[in-house]
């Protein structure tokens, strides 16, 4: 009940800034039969991509499955995630656990081991972006910001592969004495990272990168099917930042918490025609865009996923074809 109050009180907030009136009157420019071609294809293009790297690294790692089973297991878990994004993960390992008799810690090591990689691949994208703009926030360097935090989050990520790498070296034994590092080596949860090779990270982040592009440029997609656009330099930078702040169990499924940051970062940087619009008519503009593109992806992944839950036996998620 909580995340729901907070979402009430945010679109409280936003309608007192922006009269639903007005939000009415920008959604009305867009074209509607484009608008659901890009959200369809959207939706599928990220879909395919999020299932190629399910299916190859759960067989890698926790159980052999099928492009099917991927497919499916991953359309029921569209459902949960309309509560809470982190939640829909656990759905997994139930599966796996259930029908293919998967340790819970080696599939949710497998889908933090995919959303690890995830987030380096966001955080690069605002890296380069930074390289074609300098961007300031109410005073707030962005800039510099995320240059002092790249080092330190690619120094991490580097350190925690070789640490993994050589977890059975002397040298790491030792150091088990230390309370964090004994809690890795004995966690089942990080027993992947173990096995993981140089080469699964690659394929890692190639298997992600054409999801991660989709996943932070196709709101402005969208947006063109209102006739308006905002530099690939800011989206780039400042949707990498709304994504993980909706990805929070703050309100349900980000709705709200994604409308707020995308009509502060954005209302000065819409543009029609090469010409940019007054910030008050960007932000009704943002807010219709951005809530009938939330909207309009819940929905598909809902039909998709009750599809998925009443192809497989909803009882137990068993699927008929097991895993080739």
């Amino acid at each position: 009940m909580i995340p729901l109050a907070i979402c009430v009180l945010i679109f409280v907030f936003i309608f007192r800034k922006i009269p639903p009136a007005k939000a009415w009157e920008a959604l009305q420019t867009s074209n509607i039969p484009l608008f659901i071609f890009v959200a369809v294809v959207y939706f599928f293009w990220v879909h395919v991509f999020d299932c190629l790297a399910i299916k190859h690294f759960i067989s890698r790692f926790s159980a052999p499955i099928s492009h099917k089973e991927s497919w499916l297991v991953r359309g029921v878990t569209y459902i949960m995630m309309i509560i809470n994004y982190h939640a829909a993960q656990g759905v997994f390992a139930y599966y796996f656990k259930k029908t293919h008799k998967a340790p819970l810690s080696k599939t949710l090591g497998t889908m933090a081991f995919i959303s690890i990689g995830d987030l380096i691949l966001i955080l690069t994208s605002a890296l380069i972006a930074l390289g074609f703009t300098n961007v300031t926030y109410q005073g707030f360097d962005f800039r510099l910001f995320v240059l002092r935090l790249a080092p330190i989050i690619y120094l991490g990520y580097g350190l925690f592969i070789l640490f993994w790498k050589n977890a059975d070296r002397p040298v790491i034994r030792k150091l088990a004495r230390f309370r964090l590092v004994g809690w890795l080596l004995r966690h089942n949860l990080f027993l992947i990272f173990r096995e993981a090779k140089l080469g699964d990270y690659l394929l890692l982040f190639v298997l992600r990168i054409p999801l991660i592009i989709a996943v932070i440029g196709g709101y402005n997609l969208a947006l063109g099917t209102f006739g308006f656009a905002i530099p690939w330099s800011k989206i780039f930078l400042y949707n990498p930042i709304i994504m993980l702040i909706a990805t929070l169990p703050i309100t349900p499924a980000g709705l709200g918490t994604g409308q707020f940051f995308t009509i502060q970062f954005f209302q000065n940087h819409v543009s029609h025609s090469n010409l940019l619009i007054d910030p008050v008519s960007a932000a009704s503009l943002l807010l219709a865009s951005s809530l009938i593109w939330f909207l309009a992806n819940q929905i598909i992944k809902v039909i998709f996923g009750v599809v998925c839950l009443i192809w497989t036996n909803s009882a137990q998620f068993k699927i008929s074809d097991r895993a080739q």
